[in-house]
């Protein structure tokens, strides 16, 4: 890539071939190897596969000649040493850049981009934690391998290039040209090809229907590379395939005063009763006996829900914790922003979480969480004065490279802090990480279903489809290692004399998946396995059994008020569980908003509506004669399409204008929606 002495042009040529011919190949082996490439795509013809890793190499080659643009730029310096540092530091990043894409899509099924990146460096301590946790090698060897290779390829391939002949200078040169040239028109082939071909795609795993423009389009923006992506990727975080519809049925509720709020409380018929409220990571729905496991993973909760009221049908706000975990405690929907959002220090929207109505009333209130708190920065939403403690491994100027802490040591610390406080009521969070992948649990903890060794890793988002069974066994005994936990917290309340003045609630923050529609662990798209997780409550008086009323987690807030004899706080925009009117039709919304993947979806009457602006299209399950959703029922249920698309627009208009508008937020709280 340097005018070397005796190559002139050719030299410079010859070099950027070899650049691009080596680049070339690593992706064109990343691209077989990896579980979810265009090369191994079943659902593409070979020409389409071919044109698509064409479309990656021509991008390749653009930047490589950019590149030595550049390069040829930095020769005319008369420091040599200064060019020579410049084009190492360029090439250098340029290779972090591709193995951090590559790395993200081997987790995700999609190339970084620059919303990806913000989000990346936005939680950089804890990615790095997860990453150093599952693949220690690559994380610490691979960066200092990269750039010692981009140092040596700038550095030493100029001076071997003069030792070349200037023929072979030339055929090389021309080689590459002409390859790369070749590329180029496989690849605008490959785009016009594809687009007007009429043979539709079934996707077995999902049931979504593709035409071959779609498909194609699809997976040239996700899955061709990460320059293409780049390129030629759109953001379709928007309401592409959403219909545009008038006001929205709402209800506003004007902002009030906590001590206004609290003025109108019988405090004399209020029932005094501690709360305590467990979330467990990942918890599926189908884990409890209750859910139809066959299995009894978690005796502890199994047990309590024998004595709660239990709500099978439940849903939880979002597919992964920054967004799912606030709403059980602000009962407020996640969506507020029309890309990944990022808590602010200090909001300028109304948030009244349910520790800081207890507060109020005297109550004590605490938080622990084997998770560092300040993923996503959830920590900023959650602090809002009404805790007295917020026990986390990132609290008290804790490392953003803090991560988890055994189950154990926060359950300690939850009951030290119980018995610290005489008699006043208290209330109480718990946030168990056991179950979060790569499910890892004390060595000393027995293994009831999984091996304790494995000979394959568990990575964020990926591990060898064929050993999903493997993987949920594993899964299963860190569900059995909280549950262990949860028994000994219930289990010490018992022996304190707490029980009979208890409510206890048991959830799972969201889901997890192992592949039954081509994805692992969670955040990723909304399907039942994902957003559906138990709802256990148990309270002094409440007649156990299970309720089929449509819940989801932001109803936890009211259902608590109603339980303790208190009105809910305006502020919610979840319902009362068991308050006369609830809404039996209701719509309960959902959403999973990454840098890899957006969707939204509403699920009412038996039927779930998934929105995908990246498709630019809704699909539609019938949930009670489709449980496993494998089969897009749209095209026969128009009428159903267009109802539940018309509710999932008006209630993310309501949510995106209000939260948009900051006038809003002194006058009003966040809008609930109407259900007829």
């Amino acid at each position: 890539m340097e005018r070397a002495r005796g190559t002139g042009f050719s030299g410079g040529l010859a070099a950027a071939s070899a650049a691009w011919l080596a680049l070339g190949s690593a992706h064109v082996l990343l691209s077989l190897a990896a579980p979810r490439g265009v090369l191994q795509d079943p659902l593409l013809p070979p020409g389409a596969r071919l044109a698509l890793v064409c479309t990656e190499l021509a991008a390749q080659a653009a930047a490589v000649a950019a590149a030595g643009a550049l390069f040829a730029l930095l020769g005319r310096l008369k420091a040599r040493h200064a060019a020579t540092a410049g084009r190492c530091l360029l090439a250098s990043a340029l290779l972090l850049g591709l193995a951090a894409s590559w790395a993200t899509f081997w987790l995700s099924g999609r190339f970084l981009d620059v919303e990806g990146a913000k989000y990346c460096a936005a939680n950089l301590g804890q990615l790095y934690r997860y990453a150093v946790q599952m693949h220690p090698f690559l994380i610490h060897a691979g960066p200092p391998l990269l750039v010692a290779l981009a140092v040596a390829a700038c550095a030493f391939l100029p001076r071997g290039l003069e030792r070349l002949p200037r023929p072979l200078l030339r055929a090389v040169a021309g080689f590459g040209a002409a390859l790369a040239g070749f590329t180029a028109v496989l690849a605008i082939w490959g785009g016009a090809a594809f687009r007007d071909a009429e043979a539709k795609v079934t996707d077995p795993a999902t049931g979504i229907v593709f035409t071959p423009r779609e498909l194609y389009r699809l997976r040239r923006e996700q899955g061709a590379g990460p320059l293409a992506a780049q390129l030629l990727g759109r953001r379709g975080r928007g309401e592409e395939g959403l219909p545009a519809v008038g006001s929205p049925g709402v209800v506003r509720r004007p902002v009030r005063s906590m001590e206004e709020y609290l003025s109108g409380i019988d405090r004399a018929r209020a029932n005094r009763w501690n709360v305590v409220v467990i979330l467990v990571d990942s918890l599926r729905a189908d884990q409890l006996l209750g859910g139809g496991c066959p299995r009894d993973v978690m005796p502890a909760v199994n047990a309590l829900a024998c004595e709660s009221r239990v709500f099978p049908d439940c849903y939880t706000q979002a597919s992964h914790t920054d967004y799912a975990a606030p709403s059980v405690f602000s009962s407020h929907y996640p969506l507020r922003a029309r890309d990944v959002y990022r808590y602010p220090k200090s909001p300028s929207y109304p948030r009244v979480m349910i520790y800081d109505v207890l507060k109020g009333l005297g109550y004590r209130t605490a938080a622990f969480s084997s998770q560092n708190e300040e993923w996503g920065q959830m920590a900023r939403y959650l602090q809002t004065g009404g805790l007295d403690l917020f026990f986390h491994p990132g609290a008290s100027g804790g490392s953003s490279l803090a991560g988890t802490i055994d189950d154990r040591v926060t359950v300690s610390e939850a009951l030290a802090w119980i018995d610290g406080g005489g008699d006043r009521p208290f209330f109480v969070s718990l946030n168990l990480q056991s179950p979060h992948v790569p499910y890892e649990i004390p060595a000393d903890f027995p293994r009831r279903f999984g091996p304790r060794e494995i000979d394959f890793a568990i990575s964020a988002g990926a591990f060898p489809r064929e050993k999903a069974g493997v993987v949920r066994d594993i899964y299963a005994d860190s569900l059995a290692y909280a549950d262990s936990q949860v028994g000994r917290l219930l289990g010490h309340l018992r022996a304190r004399g707490h029980w009979d003045r208890t409510v206890v609630v048991v959830s799972g923050d969201h889901g997890e998946s192992f592949y039954e529609h081509g994805s692992a662990a969670h955040a990723n798209g909304l399907y039942e396995e994902v957003v559906r997780v138990p709802l256990v409550v148990r309270a002094p008086g409440l007649a156990p059994g299970r309720d089929p009323r449509p819940a989801q987690l932001i109803d936890v807030p009211p259902s608590i008020c109603r339980l303790l004899g208190i009105p809910p706080h305006p502020a919610f925009q979840g319902a009362d569980l068991f308050g006369p009117d609830f809404p039996a039709g209701r719509g309960r919304f959902l959403i999973s908003d990454t840098p890899w993947m957006t969707q939204t979806a509403v699920v009412r009457s038996g039927f779930k509506l998934i929105h995908d602006p990246q498709l630019g299209r809704c699909v539609l399950y019938d949930l009670a004669g489709d449980p496993a959703e494998k089969a897009d029922v749209s095209a026969s249920r128009p009428e159903v399409v267009r109802e539940l698309a018309a509710r999932l627009a008006s209630w993310r208009r309501a949510q995106l204008e209000y939260y948009e508008n900051p006038l809003r937020h002194a006058l009003e709280y966040p809008p609930v929606p109407e259900d007829p």
